[in-house]
């Protein structure tokens, strides 16, 4: 008996230990912040010493985070965040061994994809020793705040804000469409002229701090002072809106269109003419501004699209949307689907795992800022799903829905309609080795179009998802632009 009683309390003492041993965290805030908090509460971790774990999670060379969602969540209530919390790679029980640096943060901005790129609140970093020496929990004290980051001070530019109604009255809040807008040198000298726009779209997510990049590819750094350019910001928190009416972001590309062009060019001297509004985009912009052209023909008078997200479903990155029995996770042959690549043979992410990570993130991730844009609202306020994430099943019915904003297809359906006020306009630039896979669909597209007598020039070139840019190639894209609003050279 006394063996048996022996045994038991050394069982007992070792899961006692055991629980000890497991990171578990008290969070609580300032009441200086805000009052009783509703959203998502995140901690992020860290061995770098260069920068603070809320600026995570990097989707190549992601680190341990978790999250949890609150109700009236009160100042002087801790919160615990124990073994048990859900996250990446696991859960937080599962945190490897040795040194971290974290920080907890109150995620709450609708305007931005990251959890703390733009407002938050925030706690001071914290370092710890992940080892049976380590006494759990731990406290942290969110009690600071952080903003984004000012746009930076750039002659002859300006930051222009525009409440749209449509966007409001959609989301019931006040919605903000924000862009950059750079003015070539001698604009306020010629009060009688008319300028032509080149509207400016940039990869994901769309956030105005890509903006700074303008004026080297397409402004006076690049030698081209005949166009204003103007940048659209394209981020929320869902991740990049991409200017297409969705059931669940609302309705960006008509409020653009209908809202924000012509507000535009009520307030400056610009052509308000199509050969005066021309398009650009690179990746997530790339296909925006491809979107925007097709969907809008009558209104702008070109797009050149480098690099865009998948432009046909029947190859979105690896993935064959509209495959019968189809699964987002393998290949045909079994082997596994991928998001991105070094080289083009060498798989660095696979979708699977890059899901597991987004579903830690839960809002921000680029598959599911697709299925913002792309599927039907579901029974919550969340869109449905293109493929279950355990399984990696394609729902046929969601596949389906994604038709209308396949664009591939769209211009197959669409070209006797359309065809007439698009000849000419469309040009896709794309490397052959894409980082993440988006030469696919574009092959799939030029294809269909050759076959089908659809007027559009698409390029393949050397090179991946960037390299493409850091050539001829905007010089080139340049000279065609001004052809096009029939400037001179």
């Amino acid at each position: 008996m006394k063996t048996l009683q022996l045994i038991f309390l050394t069982l007992a003492c070792n899961q006692m230990s055991m629980a000890q041993s497991q990171p578990s965290f008290e969070l609580s805030y300032s009441p200086n912040l805000t009052g009783n908090f509703t959203g998502m509460v995140y901690l992020m971790f860290t061995e770098s010493r260069r920068q603070a774990p809320s600026q995570g999670p990097d989707w190549f060379n992601t680190e341990p985070f978790y999250r949890t969602y609150v109700e009236d969540w009160k100042p002087d209530t801790p919160l615990v965040m124990d073994g048990k919390t859900m996250g990446f790679p696991a859960t937080l029980g599962e945190l490897e061994s040795g040194a971290w640096r974290a920080q907890a943060v109150m995620r709450y901005d609708p305007n931005s994809a990251s959890v703390a790129g733009g407002n938050a609140h925030v706690s001071k970093v914290v370092e710890l020793e992940n080892d049976n020496s380590t006494t759990w929990p731990i406290s942290i004290v969110i009690d600071e705040s952080t903003e984004p980051r000012p746009f930076p001070s750039i002659p002859n530019s300006k930051v222009l804000t525009f409440r749209s109604t449509l966007l409001s009255d959609f989301h019931k809040r006040d919605v903000d469409m924000k862009a950059v807008a750079f003015f070539p040198p001698g604009f306020e000298d010629e009060p009688g002229k008319e300028w032509p726009v080149l509207y400016i779209i940039g990869g994901f997510p769309g956030g105005l701090g890509q903006a700074t990049m303008a004026p080297m590819l397409w402004g006076s750094y690049a030698g081209n002072n005949d166009f204003v350019l103007v940048y659209l910001g394209a981020e929320t928190i869902t991740g990049h809106h991409v200017f297409a009416d969705s059931s669940n972001n609302g309705p960006y590309g008509t409020a653009l269109v209908t809202e924000f062009i012509p507000w535009l060019e009520s307030t400056y001297p610009l052509r308000a003419e199509p050969s005066g509004r021309l398009l650009t985009g690179h990746s997530s912009g790339g296909w925006s501004s491809l979107w925007l052209q097709v969907t809008y023909p009558d209104t702008f008078g070109g797009t050149w699209s480098t690099a865009p997200d998948p432009v046909d479903f029947r190859a979105f990155q690896e993935v064959d949307v509209y495959a019968e029995d189809g699964n987002a996770y393998e290949k045909p042959d079994g082997s596994p689907t991928g998001v991105a690549r070094k080289g083009p043979r060498q798989p660095e992410i696979n979708l699977k795992d890059f899901c597991r990570m987004e579903e830690a993130l839960i809002l921000g991730g680029q598959i599911r800022s697709f299925e913002f844009v792309f599927s039907p609202k579901g029974k919550t306020a969340w869109p449905k799903p293109l493929f279950d994430r355990q399984t990696g099943r394609i729902d046929p019915d969601v596949a389906e829905a994604w038709k209308k904003y396949d664009i591939s297809l769209i211009l197959l359906e669409k070209w006797k309609e359309i065809g007439p006020s698009l000849a000419g306009k469309i040009h896709v630039y794309m490397g052959n080795e894409d980082t993440f896979y988006l030469d696919n669909a574009v092959r799939l597209m030029k294809k269909r179009c050759e076959d089908n007598g659809i007027d559009v020039e698409i390029v393949m070139l050397p090179g991946d998802h960037s390299s493409i840019l850091f050539g001829n190639l905007p010089r080139q894209i340049l000279a065609d632009m001004k052809a096009t609003a029939k400037l001179e050279d």
